[in-house]
């Protein structure tokens, strides 16, 4: 029995001495598209080619203005086409293999949006489900239930919120291939997608909200998920100017359709426990939000070796447009140990802030800490260092050349060696647990996969690989890095420049 969101994370690592095979059952592989049979299909609007032409520096620019818009049809195809779509496709026996924008791992897209609306410009005011597979929309119930999901939320802004997007994990997806590890990898890939869909808000100038705390059967209860098979775990709602915009007025009506039963993805699904065990156990709520910020984080090593202060940047190093960047944002690993300028690496950093894009602030922002394995950086010697984000430094834990040691730790993958980058998101889950309970496991593993999204779009927009790694033995990494005993490794992304450029 579990007592902890530590004893799952404990539960699951991996252990170089005790791993067991497994071969995945191809015969009851699930799908990865949820399809609502039965339901009339709202085809989006416009290209979804035709996107922002701006970088990511700028989307994520702390001084930009945001202004808030009313949202219609046309704006809110534009930003689901953005946030989750497909990007290429590959045969395979029996048909085709499709890839998406949005990381995931084993490629198994566990993750699923849903949104309600109340006074969309074009659309009636409901509840839907987006298929990426698609671009089209599902109406699954008619009528006003904002009202009803945004009393189970933990919006600050609740009042001026008129939509809500609402994003799940099909728990067999992953669990298929991953089994009890799975729900680590539930987060991250969730993570990820609420990073694709918050850029996607920026770029069509919406102000939004991030929440990962709200009421879980009530919401789960509203979108209709079989919580034995799929849940929310992150809501982001989008804010309108003024207070008094009105919720209009109109009867919630149930579906005729027994909704739970599409949560199913494949025939034989295998149920593991610890999944659901672990879910209930991050579902409890505290009414208390302490803020923890960057500049009082909880450490997660016992000491430092030194301060290196990181050069400033006059300009992007970006090469595309962050739209160009989402299509063809793919894992790339034919890495080659070549130096990283010093000003990309600057720049790179600078990018790993969650909270200081767009004004948004959340009460859970320090509960992740960064940190990077320098294998080739220009000026500044190999080692593991941890980001100072309220200085723009780094602190040195442990010198020396550490990359090739970490590939052996994530499974023995040699490729990894001759990266010039690893960054990893760490975490104190016993401080964290002790300042929100289990669900501070949530938070932590939510914002790691977040920040694993921007740095393969960032990667991406500058011509490098980059790749996430959820796998590797979690007590050797712990030890290579110095963890303090409450500490873990949450993920590791890879990233630098390519043997072989890719166009």
């Amino acid at each position: 029995m579990l007592l902890t969101a530590a004893d799952y994370h404990d539960l699951t690592s991996y252990d170089r001495n005790r791993m067991s095979g497994h071969s995945l059952d191809w015969s009851n592989q699930p799908v990865t598209f949820k399809t609502y049979h039965g339901f009339k299909h709202i085809e989006l609007a416009g290209n979804e080619r035709d996107s922002s032409s701006q970088n990511l520096d700028e989307l994520l620019d702390t001084d930009t203005a945001w202004t808030p818009v009313s949202v219609n049809f046309d704006t809110l195809s534009r930003v689901l086409k953005l946030s989750h779509c497909l990007t290429r496709k590959e045969k395979i026996a029996g048909g085709h293999f499709y890839f998406r924008n949005v990381a995931s791992a084993g490629a198994l897209y566990p993750s699923e949006i849903y949104f309600l609306s109340s006074g969309t410009e074009g659309l009636e005011q409901g509840l839907y489900h987006h298929s990426p597979l698609t671009q089209s929309i599902v109406m699954l119930r008619n009528g006003n239930c904002l009202e009803a999901l945004l009393n189970s939320i933990n919006f600050q802004a609740h009042k001026t919120i008129r939509m809500v997007f609402l994003l799940t994990a099909i728990f067999f997806r992953s669990s298929w291939k991953y089994r009890d590890r799975a729900f680590r990898y539930h987060l991250l890939d969730t993570g990820h997608l609420i990073e694709s869909l918050t850029l996607a808000l920026k770029s069509e100038k919406l102000s939004f909200e991030i929440s990962y705390d709200f009421d879980d059967a009530r919401i789960n209860e509203l979108i209709g998920v079989d919580t034995n098979r799929e849940a929310c775990l992150a809501a982001v709602g989008i804010l309108l100017q003024q207070d008094s915009t009105k919720i209009e007025s109109g009867k919630d009506i149930s579906p005729t359709i027994d909704l739970k039963s599409f949560s199913q993805c494949s025939s034989n699904e295998i149920r593991y426990p610890v999944i659901n065990e672990i879910y209930s156990i991050t579902s409890k709520t505290s009414k208390f939000y302490p803020t923890l910020s960057i500049e009082n984080q909880v450490s997660v090593v016992d000491s430092v070796m030194g301060l290196v202060e990181l050069p400033s940047v006059d300009k992007t190093p970006e090469a595309i447009t962050f739209g160009e960047a989402f299509f063809q944002r793919r894992s790339r690993r034919n890495f080659v140990r070549k130096p990283v300028p010093a000003a990309t690496f600057s720049w790179l950093m600078g990018l790993l802030n969650l909270g200081d894009s767009c004004g948004e602030t959340a009460h859970w922002h320090g509960c992740v800490s960064v940190g990077v394995l320098i294998g080739a950086v220009e000026t500044i010697n190999p080692g593991f260092y941890l980001l100072q984000s309220c200085r723009h430094a780094l602190s040195l834990i442990r010198p020396g050349l550490l990359t090739e040691e970490m590939a052996h730790i994530c499974l023995d993958q040699e490729w990894l060696g001759r990266c010039s980058l690893h960054f990893v998101f760490l975490s104190n889950l016993e401080a964290t647990e002790n300042k929100w309970g289990s669900r501070g496991y949530r938070y932590a593993m939510l914002e790691a996969g977040r920040l694993g999204q921007r740095l393969y779009l960032a990667a991406e927009s500058i011509k490098y690989g980059c790749c996430g790694i959820g796998a590797f033995y979690d007590k050797e990494a712990k030890s290579l890095l110095g963890l303090r005993s409450g500490s873990r490794m949450l993920y590791l992304v890879a990233l630098g420049p390519l043997k072989k450029a890719f166009v």
